[in-house]
């Protein structure tokens, strides 16, 4: 069915007229349920024998949001299947509180209804924590051809934490917040306490854009600590790196605030398997412009088409 959100008008603050008409024009919406959520599904799909790339939610944004890093794909020939993460945009959940595990989970539900309703190959991608449980959700499965991600680490590794303060003031607050989530789960942080919009969104022209976002009712604005102390608890990945077999890109910014460099490169270095890194020499986090998301999915695309 064609989606509801896009009788809302916000959406449309964030592309150019043609790629409104794309999106109108080319996306179906559906729900599949992970464990006991609603999650909003986003299809674009190829007529014809094609590849599938899926693709999650980011935490600051939704997929309706985030159409700028779907549609290269579908230009480029591929299927794209997006998911909102559970508690995140339109999916069902606890808004702002769902964990790790519920959205490792989201991705093996929406593998697995991708593999159903699309077959080989899949490709999955991610840019943030969408990426990093991407890799622990998929890497070594058998139905997934390749992955690409911005960042790489293992839930735990204090240099994650770094753009929180100093070690010891940020291991005192990891355990404040393991704390709070068995005493008060649903309680809430506010999204502004946590990362600024300015250190993820660095290109020239993000700012209107990161306002616009800000704006957005679909937006998240806050975190419940369940969700908080969840992203700074260690997870041991199911599939340790050196295991790796499946391919793995890392598309990674050289001046990331949030993720340093350094950490992505260490967790990089250690994957066993087929292995590509591409430095974006310069780069902040993320950029929200056209021509941000259209170079960064060039890198991706040709990594994906390499391994079919």
């Amino acid at each position: 069915m064609k989606d509801a959100g896009l009788a809302h008008e916000h959406w449309r603050k964030y592309f150019d007229p043609d790629e409104i008409d794309e999106i109108v024009e080319n996306t179906t919406t559906t729900m599949i349920v992970s464990g006991q959520h609603p999650v909003h599904v986003r299809l674009w799909q190829r007529q014809g024998a094609a590849g599938t790339v899926l693709i999650a939610s980011s935490l600051l944004g939704y997929g309706l949001e985030q159409a700028r890093w779907q549609l290269p794909f579908f230009r480029a020939g591929f299927n794209v299947l997006q998911f909102d993460f559970p508690g995140i945009g339109q999916s069902g959940g606890p808004r702002g509180g769902c964990t790790v595990s519920d959205w490792v989970r989201a991705w093996d539900d929406a593998t697995a209804y991708a593999y159903a309703q699309f077959g080989s190959p899949l490709f999955g991608m991610g840019v943030a924590e969408d990426g990093l449980t991407c890799y622990y959700a998929n890497a070594n499965k058998p139905t997934l051809r390749a992955l690409s991600v911005h960042v790489l680490y293992e839930h735990g590794d204090p240099d994650a934490q770094r753009y929180q303060g100093p070690p010891p003031m940020v291991r005192l607050a990891a355990l404040a917040l393991a704390v709070g989530a068995r005493v008060r789960p649903s309680s809430t942080i506010p999204l502004s306490q946590v990362m600024r919009y300015g250190d993820v969104f660095e290109e020239p022209g993000d700012r209107e854009l990161a306002q616009a976002l800000a704006e957005d009712p679909l937006s998240l604005k806050h975190f419940e600590l369940r969700m908080a102390a969840s992203m700074v608890a260690r997870h041991v990945p199911p599939v340790r790196f050196e295991d790796c077999r499946t391919p793995v890109q890392v598309v990674a910014s050289e001046k990331n605030k949030l993720f340093p460099y350094s950490m992505v490169k260490r967790s990089f270095d250690r994957l066993g398997g087929p292995k590509e890194l591409v430095t974006l020499t310069g780069k902040g986090m993320w950029g929200l412009s056209r021509e941000f998301n259209e170079m960064y999915c060039a890198n991706v695309i040709r990594w994906f088409n390499a391994q079919t």
